[in-house]
């Protein structure tokens, strides 16, 4: 029997009541007004009679405070500029000569690197990229600061990271932590620093940075509504946010609050049980509240956690099309069911899941991982959240840049994924076409590694798989409640494969993305590479190959059993 469909005229309502409760805000994890939201959202839960309760995770912090920049010789010369979360602390400031990598954003061989650290060396680098492999590549060469121009044309500074750790470091993930300060300009004020270099090659600059590295205890909201099995669906988002980030994350703990409610009104029905969390710690902790989450319950969601959904910067002005990101073993057919039941069409495109979203449970053996993305007609700026918006990451993330109609849409295509996903046993995996695409994903990494790392044996294992996934599909087809705990745990195994470097236990360094990220950094000719780079990486293909030939075998061993 389905499920009753979500009321507009209840929920959004008390959606539009949190919106405008948490604009007035400032959620940054550790602080003040992320602990009165985190208690705001568990009396909301309690006051629609929900269990809702507050867990405590310690969290490693790092909140930019300030940064500046001076021209020596220039003192009336003034540029509005940011400092980055996992920034060096410099408030006493640096001082060097500018140097402008014109080809920041351009690949480059590793003899090309060690061309550029000479470089770069006892600089202070302006570039047009400040991504945190950037900035360890900077640190090892020995540069004094790096001054990134924003690239699109917006005003506004963005708030961001430089911290390449997922999550909260171990003892020697510390040391990997910048060490020297970064800043960030917007494109007017980059155009008019480059300017002055022209005019003047020995240009010298000050910059300096303020943050705050602290720990804190940080409160994350947790309700559970129970099915009548001990399996769940894990639904989640970042309540911490950049100044009021009222479409990230405000929008995204809205939705969440109204498939709560929906979903408790008709918990008799449900076969499985909701988990909604919000987590603390996504911006100035690198996703620390939902990695805590997981280093704490890895087992129990091993065990009973079906899928993952994560709603970050749903409902944004402007915001018309319909993007998904999906791990690649959900049925397409079951991700635009939703899209279309609501809007009458398909999503503008599925992609796989990049690095972000506070998508920490690749270890844990869950077999969906999937998040609701959206963007405007036409895209203008380079932020990557809030809908395409401009505002994203600045205190313009305000109440005004909320579209309620938009954010309707956006609940009703999760409750639509919710109600198949709680209430039919059979989930909705495509194994085979998930084995395409890693085949895929294979063939096309295999034309831009060296050929003297040969991934020919993994590639074959890859086929050997196939015919016994097919055989195991079938079987789950035709006897799904019998044959499905075996294809989630094949599915895992190749979620491992395609997403992660490591072991289940430990986590990528947060730049380390794209298909099979353990070859990625192959990517390099010989003649080409240093030879104790290119020894580096032949260790690394090895260990990475039998690695991946492991877990190929594990699923295959799986399928057969």
């Amino acid at each position: 029997m389905p499920l009753r469909p979500p009321v507009r005229e209840h929920l959004l309502p008390l959606m539009d009541g949190l919106l405008h409760e948490f604009s007035s805000l400032h959620r940054l994890s550790g602080c003040d007004d992320a602990e009165l939201a985190a208690h705001r959202m568990v009396s909301l839960l309690q006051e629609q009679g929900l269990d809702a309760r507050l867990m405590h995770c310690p969290l490693y912090l790092s909140d930019p405070l300030a940064g500046s920049l001076e021209l020596s010789g220039k003192p009336g010369w003034r540029c509005e500029a940011k400092t980055r979360s996992f920034s060096a602390h410099c408030p006493q400031g640096v001082e060097g000569l500018a140097f402008y990598d014109a080809e920041a954003c351009a690949p480059r061989s590793d003899l090309q690197w060690k061309a550029w650290a000479q470089n770069v060396k006892g600089k202070i680098v302006i570039a047009g990229q400040g991504f945190e492999d950037y900035v360890q590549r900077l640190c090892a060469a020995g540069a004094l600061g790096l001054i990134h121009i924003w690239g699109s044309a917006e005003s506004a500074l963005h708030e961001e990271t430089v911290g390449p750790v997922w999550g909260t470091p171990e003892p020697d993930d510390f040391l990997r932590y910048p060490r020297l300060p970064v800043i960030s300009v917007n494109q007017q004020g980059g155009q008019r620093l480059l300017a002055e270099l022209q005019n003047n090659p020995r240009m010298t600059v000050k910059m300096a940075t303020q943050l705050n590295y602290h720990v804190a205890e940080c409160s994350m909201p947790v309700v559970d509504i129970p099915g009548s099995s001990p399996e769940f669906v894990l639904l989640s988002s970042h309540y911490d946010s950049w100044h009021e980030g009222v479409t990230d994350n405000a929008t995204g703990n809205a939705l969440c609050l109204a498939m709560a409610i929906h979903f408790y009104q008709q918990r008799e029905t449900l076969l499985r049980g909701l988990r909604i969390i919000w987590w603390p710690g996504h911006s100035n902790a690198r996703y620390g509240g939902s990695t805590w989450y997981a280093d704490r319950y890895r087992q129990q969601l091993k065990q009973h956690c079906v899928a993952h959904i994560n709603v970050d910067s749903p409902g944004c002005l402007d915001a018309v099309n319909v993007v998904l990101n999906a791990s690649g073993s959900e049925s397409h057919a079951f991700l635009n069911a939703a899209v279309e039941a609501v809007t009458g069409e398909p999503a503008l495109r599925i992609t796989a899941l990049g690095k972000g979203g506070d998508q920490s449970f690749w270890g844990c053996g869950l077999p969906l991982h999937f998040a609701f993305r959206e963007v405007p007609q036409e895209k203008t700026t380079q932020s990557p959240g809030s809908g395409g918006g401009w505002w994203w990451h600045t205190e313009a993330d305000t109440y005004d840049k909320v579209d309620l109609n938009i954010l309707w849409r956006d609940t009703q295509i999760h409750a639509h994924w919710l109600e198949v996903l709680l209430t039919q046993p059979v989930l909705p995996l495509d194994p085979l076409a998930y084995l395409d695409s890693l085949q895929h994903s294979l063939r096309e990494l295999i034309t831009v590694i060296s050929p003297e790392f040969d991934l020919a044996p993994v590639a074959e294992k890859l086929r050997e798989l196939q015919p016994e996934l097919e055989k195991l599909t079938t079987r789950w087809m035709a006897d799904p409640l019998v044959w499905q705990a075996q294809l989630k745990r094949v599915i895992a195994d190749l979620h491992r494969l395609r997403y992660s470097s490591v072991d289940d236990f430990h986590y990528d360094l947060s730049y380390r993305g794209g298909a099979f990220p353990g070859f990625q950094e192959l990517a390099s000719a010989r003649e080409n590479t240093s030879p104790e780079m290119w020894l580096m990486m032949t260790t690394r293909f090895w260990r990475q190959r039998d690695r991946a030939l492991a877990l190929i075998e594990n699923a295959d061993a799986i399928c057969r059993s």
